[in-house]
């Protein structure tokens, strides 16, 4: 499913939050991660028997590997979250959030969509229709 299909199913605000949980569930991860790292290279030692000291090699260089993949995704995340949530403000009457998407496209799209449907006169309860524009969604 891609963003404007999620944003249609689930409604911006819920979007919006979601986004930001999965960003910060990550962030929490790469948290998780730096403390398995420091744990291992504490208890590491070359003395050690058997395959031990290689389990904490991997077992940090994996950690440091989750690490740098969690960190990236919570940036990816939080930018897109944020940028889109500056679109998602009627440059009228300052409504936030109470949108709907019509279609991924360029800003000129977005300017139409705006001057063709009187947004400023949305009544509470309604969507005011939105063409989001700018980035991929996540897959891409």
């Amino acid at each position: 499913m891609n963003l404007p299909d999620h944003i249609r199913k689930r409604g911006f605000r819920r979007w919006h939050e979601r986004q930001l949980i999965e960003a910060h569930a990550s962030l929490v991860t790469a948290f998780l991660s730096v403390i398995v790292v420091a744990v291992c290279l504490d208890q590491f030692q070359w003395r050690d028997a058997g395959a031990k000291p290689w389990i904490m090699l991997v077992l940090i260089m994996a950690s440091i590997v989750l690490c740098f993949k969690t960190v990236t995704f919570y940036f990816k995340m939080l930018f897109r979250a944020e940028h889109f949530a500056q679109q998602a403000t009627c440059g009228s009457c300052k409504t936030y959030g109470v949108i709907e998407v019509l279609a991924p496209a360029t800003r000129d799209a977005y300017d139409d969509a705006f001057a063709a449907s009187g947004i400023c006169e949305v009544a509470p309860g309604d969507r005011a229709p939105i063409v989001l524009v700018g980035l991929p969604s996540p897959t891409q």
